[in-house]
């Protein structure tokens, strides 16, 4: 039994693919499945990979629950879930002290974030703050990265790659297939939050690299879908954003459209535009899916609904696992304590306390995430 099942989603492949397949295969314990939106077109993947694909273009958290759904129907639940974007590559330090390091973890704790790196060798954006009324205004004003630094109990590990228990996933029902590209690992954190879960941070010893980009492009209807995913979220989160909160992201998106005008960057000024028409056309347009019609040719909700729904955990494999959803209370959420056991182990542990991050130099945009 493997006891980390690692899904990587795929839409073509990137040109990072085959190394990052390689790598994961490569680990103790890994199982690997590769969820492939569009298609291989004869592309080479390594031995060992298990390829899902025809399922059409289902979205990026639609397709890790298909990966979950059929590891859990093949046997015994993997203890942990790696959620990976194409387009990240593992250093080969980090490959090889990974699946110890998750096991060092207590069951307390649910998630595991990682730092990442961009291409270029500098900080990328790893962490998001949950969006509410007074992050969103906060980030307007003062950026991302001070968000985050202000409000660690709202921090979560972006989607691009991050470790959850699949217990805890399968007790949420993994991610919500309303949610086709953007958003979905923010609902995700959102919900595990409210269910007092609890998330730690490994150390920056231990980073994965993030080209990002190269899976979706400058597409300018991507970015009317991540104002259309801000709608949905906002549906979703009402009882705990209240109505405020569309309109704080309006008002946010119309100052960064503004700035950019300003500076001078037309790209930018053109992307903040179209999320906030995408914002504005999901609130008054529930049913609104502008990809499903497009050169993306995205699986419509219903399709995602029924492809995507994890049925309820049963309580025996539950148990198994050890769920830890409810276990540790909001106000413990942060960096985990290893055990004294685990520091005595001859290789590096995670750290036991998790201070406040500088200024990152990849939030250039003061967006909410997503």
């Amino acid at each position: 039994m493997h006891s980390l099942l690692a899904v990587v989603v795929s839409h073509g492949g990137s040109t990072h693919l085959y190394q990052l397949l390689s790598a994961l295969v490569a680990m103790n314990g890994c199982g690997v499945v590769l969820v492939e939106n569009d298609t291989l077109a004869g592309r080479p993947v390594p031995a060992g990979v298990r390829v899902v694909e025809g399922q059409g273009n289902v979205g990026y958290g639609t397709a890790v629950n298909l990966a979950v759904n059929l590891a859990v129907e093949d046997g015994p639940a993997p203890d942990w879930l790696l959620v990976i974007n194409s387009d990240v590559t593992i250093p080969a330090d980090t490959a090889e002290v990974l699946p110890k390091l998750l096991g060092w973890y207590p069951p307390s704790v649910d998630v595991v974030g990682f730092p990442f790196l961009a291409s270029e060798g500098g900080p990328g954006r790893s962490r998001g703050v949950l969006p509410t009324p007074r992050t969103s205004a906060f980030i307007t004003l003062r950026g991302e990265a001070a968000a985050v630094a202000r409000w660690p109990q709202l921090r979560y590990p972006v989607g691009a790659f991050f470790a959850i228990r699949v217990p805890t996933f399968l007790r949420l029902g993994g991610f919500d297939p309303a949610y086709w590209m953007y958003y979905e690992e923010t609902d995700l954190f959102a919900r595990l939050y409210a269910a007092g879960g609890r998330i730690a941070w490994a150390d920056d010893e231990w980073p994965v690299v993030h080209v990002g980009g190269e899976t979706v492009g400058r597409s300018g209807l991507l970015h009317a879908e991540l104002g259309r995913a801000a709608a949905v979220y906002a549906r979703r989160h009402r009882a705990t954003l209240g109505w405020s909160w569309p309109a704080v992201h309006a008002g946010q998106l119309a100052v960064l459209t503004a700035r950019k005008l300003a500076t001078g960057r037309l790209q930018d000024a053109r992307r903040a535009a179209g999320i906030l028409a995408g914002l504005a056309a999901g609130l008054t347009r529930p049913t609104w899916e502008p990809a499903v019609r497009s050169r993306w040719h995205a699986a419509p909700a219903a399709t995602r609904r029924r492809l995507g729904h994890l049925p309820p955990a049963e309580p025996a494999r539950i148990a198994a696992g050890q769920i830890a959803v409810g276990q540790a209370g909001a106000a413990q959420v942060g960096a985990a304590k290893v055990p004294s056991a685990a520091r005595a182990v001859p290789a590096p542990a995670p750290r036991s306390g998790d201070p406040e991050p500088g200024p990152d130099p990849s939030a250039v945009d003061p967006l909410t995430t997503g």
